[in-house]
């Protein structure tokens, strides 16, 4: 987990150990960004954000009991928190409960009991649900027999007084190839769009595990220092700019635009119904 907070540029977080195989919670954050931790445990890490000129608000990362048996005590968390301060609270995570079959797609039904306590420990807490952009489950489990269970595991809570210090945050669901559960994304002001700029050149590392990658680079270099330049390192650099793009369009085929359109066939694939076409696409 350091090195994704190192990635990431965050300087400041705390991570909170698993145990053994499952579990486990990180909240990172930048430096420019002041967070008081308030307290943790396993399945939660509370702390205050200092929103600057929005003021501070209470923000909850949370994780629901996976086990049936022990769920009560994690409404019994929540509910002890929502007690903690008067600030705009904001709760976000993986709840492991539904509140509808509506969220719930393949498998044994839930239970309705189950889902309708989880309904009013949210009204008991004064949270709403925030709603989502995105495929409509964060959650896929892929049986023996090909059939998946699609569920709405994770979401973000927030009360009233946080929805008007923030109203146009927006959550993401998000795809991901690499884990059951997809992130989730919550961005606290409409993503403008952006400029189209010249695209910049960028040396992709699986060049350098293709034998033809140290040779389009010294004739590149060569050619560059044909030119007679006035400078001539300019010239090399530029010709390998070239010449290496020449080279991946032709035998990589653009691997890049393959991975965006891939990326996009999976966002589709996940907004559709569960089918046997489907789950050969996905």
């Amino acid at each position: 987990m350091e090195y994704v907070r190192d990635q990431c540029e965050f300087k400041n977080g705390l991570l909170v150990p698993s145990d053994g195989a499952s579990g486990g919670l990180a909240l990172f954050w930048r430096k420019e960004v002041t967070v008081h931790i308030q307290n943790y445990t396993s399945s939660h890490i509370d702390a205050f954000v200092d929103g600057g000129v929005d003021g501070w608000w209470h923000l909850t990362c949370f994780y629901g009991n996976p086990k049936t048996s022990r769920r009560c005590e994690s409404w019994s968390l929540l509910k002890s928190l929502s007690t903690y301060s008067q600030l705009p609270w904001l709760v976000i995570g993986d709840f492991n409960k539904l509140v509808g079959l509506s969220e719930k797609e393949g498998g044994a039904s839930r239970s309705a009991s189950q889902m309708a306590r989880f309904q009013e420990v949210i009204d008991v807490c004064g949270l709403k649900d925030l709603g989502f952009i995105g495929p409509q489950f964060t959650w896929l489990y892929q049986k023996f027999d090909g059939t998946q269970i699609r569920e709405r595991l994770d979401r973000a809570l927030a009360t009233s007084n946080w929805l008007s210090k923030f109203p146009t945050a927006k959550l993401y669901h998000l795809s991901s190839s690499a884990s059951d559960h997809c992130p989730l994304a919550l961005h606290f002001v409409r993503k403008q769009k952006k400029r189209r700029y010249h695209k910049p050149f960028k040396f992709e590392s699986m060049w350098l595990k293709n034998d033809k990658c140290e040779e389009v680079v010294r004739r590149a270099w060569e050619e560059g220092l044909l030119r007679g330049s006035a400078f001539p390192l300019n010239s090399c650099l530029e010709s390998c700019r070239v010449c290496l793009d020449d080279w991946n369009k032709n035998d990589f085929r653009h691997v890049g635009r393959q991975i965006v359109r891939l990326q996009k066939a999976l966002e589709r694939s996940e907004l559709q119904p569960t089918s046997p076409l489907i789950i050969v696409e996905i």
